[in-house]
């Protein structure tokens, strides 16, 4: 990989103004150094507007880093970022496991450089990134990752898949188990009737389109409707007697589609917080 290409500086626009550290922060700074925490392949969550209600986080790795100059290369996350996407803050956090096994999430503050889309890192592989720019100081964040959503009759999920000219529909060939805004969970039944369930036979990291219908009973909202690219992640052929199981990951929703999913996830887990708290 080029040094001056991966590290090329771009001035820092002069109108652009940072909101306040999110409250999600901790004030008192951690001491650590960042190239301790924040290391080549790392697991983190990029988090967008963490100040909203229903913030925008998304899982990814990083690439590669350079500490002087406050730069990383991070892998795209699933769904994109797009360059399009508007956004008021944006964070990185990892979870570290500190003394006496408890874990933290640490973060730091940052801003998109630049997207680099089909990079070659080999002869190859290319892979698309996104450059950042970091702020220290690292900061404690109490940052909420992704729910994966179990669908039920107030937060109900169907789905349409479409493979081969054929379409697929759940109540019939799969029921929505669980959602999230990187993927769905799709229990499948072995037979249909008598015969073999066709949906069980979709290879494993094959790609399809798929509609969504998310709907709140009991309210006055309109369902929300998505159709969406998504990859076969995960396949389980025997996840129980009656039944299969497809791991789906969503690879294009676009920023309004992400937004909508967001809030659909975030009002289900206030429903269920406040029925146990029988608020």
């Amino acid at each position: 990989m080029s040094g001056s290409t991966f590290w090329v500086e771009i001035p820092y626009p002069a109108d652009v103004k940072w909101i306040s550290m999110s409250l999600h922060f901790n004030q008192i700074d951690v001491e650590e150094p960042i190239e301790n925490i924040f290391m080549q392949e790392t697991r983190i969550e990029v988090a967008f507007n963490l100040d909203n209600p229903v913030p925008i986080v998304l899982p990814t790795n990083i690439y590669k880093c350079n500490y002087e100059s406050n730069r990383m290369l991070i892998y795209q996350t699933h769904p994109e970022v797009l360059p399009s996407y508007k956004y008021q803050s944006m964070d990185i956090a990892t979870l570290v496991e500190k003394e006496l096994t408890r874990m933290t999430r640490l973060g730091l503050k940052c801003r998109t450089v630049k997207f680099l889309n089909n990079y070659k890192i080999s002869d190859r592989v290319t892979e698309n990134f996104f450059l950042v720019e970091f702020f220290p100081p690292m900061r404690k964040v109490n940052l909420r990752t992704t729910y994966r959503l179990r669908t039920s009759y107030r937060f109900n999920v169907e789905g349409r898949l479409y493979f081969k000219d054929e379409t697929f529909e759940s109540g019939k060939h799969f029921a929505v188990q669980d959602v999230s805004v990187t993927g769905a969970g799709l229990l499948v039944p072995k037979t249909i009737g008598k015969k073999e369930n066709p949906v069980l036979k979709i290879p494993l990291n094959e790609s399809t389109n798929m509609d969504f219908t998310m709907t709140q009973a009991d309210t006055q909202k309109k369902p929300l409707k998505i159709t969406t690219h998504v990859e076969i992640t995960r396949k389980v052929m025997s996840y129980n007697a009656a039944a299969g199981f497809l791991g789906t990951r969503f690879s294009n929703l676009n920023a309004e589609d992400q937004e909508n999913l967001f809030q659909f996830i975030h009002d289900a887990q206030l429903y269920e917080i406040r029925n146990i708290k029988r608020v």
